[in-house]
């Protein structure tokens, strides 16, 4: 096994296995007329030459879509420019979300870690993953398309999976529980529903802001009802202050199962790059060995992530 450590882009190991190398058309037979297969996997470079192609592709549908909508052609002409240009998109888009898919295989990962790109630093982790090296061992998800390849079954994880109600009680209940390590999965997936929860308590922030800002005469509502207000908006940055705590305690507790001292946390404070410093260090791997920060808050039969 490669035990060299790393600190963003794993290293093969040289005694196993290496991904198939596949041809450019082969890359685009699988981006473009296999859409659809998400029981496969992809390889690093197969996925980022794909992403080019996508981008380009995506520049040409654009320009054709505004030439679509130019004034002084045949309104026929438009239509159907237009029509292309959306089909087109389209298919890109498919394209890439196959290729994601799969790609997310090849390192291991469920397709369903996709959703992860529309939180904030859900996009980031998502973009470490595609960086990564295929895990040289078999995964649950299928093997390559235009190869018979495959490697070894590899060994049994010791990283604990968390259910998602061990993940809700570990991220909002055991706040302060700071000696102790939690993995990655744990982390992303509580980060994902914190954001949810702030984003809905933000809005109602909001509304309340502007029913007090555009309503005339909510000085004379009855004093019951003011009070309710006032309970309720009490009650929110409660819940703002509780949720902050929540991801402070899971961070410092994912940083332990990097291998880092909690006190790295404080990198977020540094403006502007701050936070990218501190998505770097989140990012990093389970330490698979034993350390001084204690264990997982919860633990499982199953060990594979």
């Amino acid at each position: 096994m490669n035990d060299r450590v790393y600190y963003f882009i794993k290293p093969y190991d040289e005694s196993l296995p290496m991904p198939p190398q596949e041809s450019f058309a082969q890359i685009l037979n699988e981006a473009y007329l296999h859409p659809f297969n998400w029981k496969a996997r992809t390889t690093r470079k197969s996925f980022w030459w794909s992403t080019l192609i996508n981008l380009i592709l995506g520049i040409l549908c654009v320009i054709l879509g505004f030439y679509a909508f130019n004034q002084s052609i045949n309104p026929g002409i438009r239509i159907i420019d237009g029509v292309v240009a959306v089909i087109a998109y389209l298919w890109l888009f498919l394209a890439g979300l196959g290729q994601t898919i799969r790609r997310l295989h090849d390192v291991g990962y469920s397709g369903y870690w996709y959703w992860a790109a529309f939180t904030g630093y859900g996009a980031m982790f998502l973009f470490y993953l595609e960086l990564q090296p295929s895990v040289q061992r078999q995964v649950k998800w299928g093997k390559y398309f235009f190869s018979t390849q495959d490697y070894p079954a590899g060994h049994k994880k010791t990283v604990p999976v968390p259910t998602i109600g061990q993940i809700l009680k570990e991220h909002f209940f055991d706040c302060f529980k700071w000696n102790a390590r939690s993995t990655r999965t744990s982390f992303w997936v509580g980060t994902a529903i914190n954001q949810v929860t702030l984003g809905i308590s933000t809005l109602f922030i909001y509304a309340f802001s502007a029913f007090f800002t555009i309503i005339p005469g909510w000085r004379q509502m009855p004093q019951a009802i003011a009070i309710f207000f006032l309970c309720f908006l009490v009650l929110l940055l409660i819940i703002l202050i509780w949720s902050f705590l929540a991801q402070l305690g899971h961070s410092v507790r994912r940083l332990h199962d990097a291998g880092f001292n909690g006190g790295w946390w404080w990198l977020c404070i540094i403006p502007y790059v701050g936070d990218l410093l501190l998505a770097f260090l989140l990012f990093h791997p389970t330490v698979d060995a034993d350390n001084k920060w204690n264990k997982y808050l919860f633990d499982s039969e199953d060990r594979i992530r």
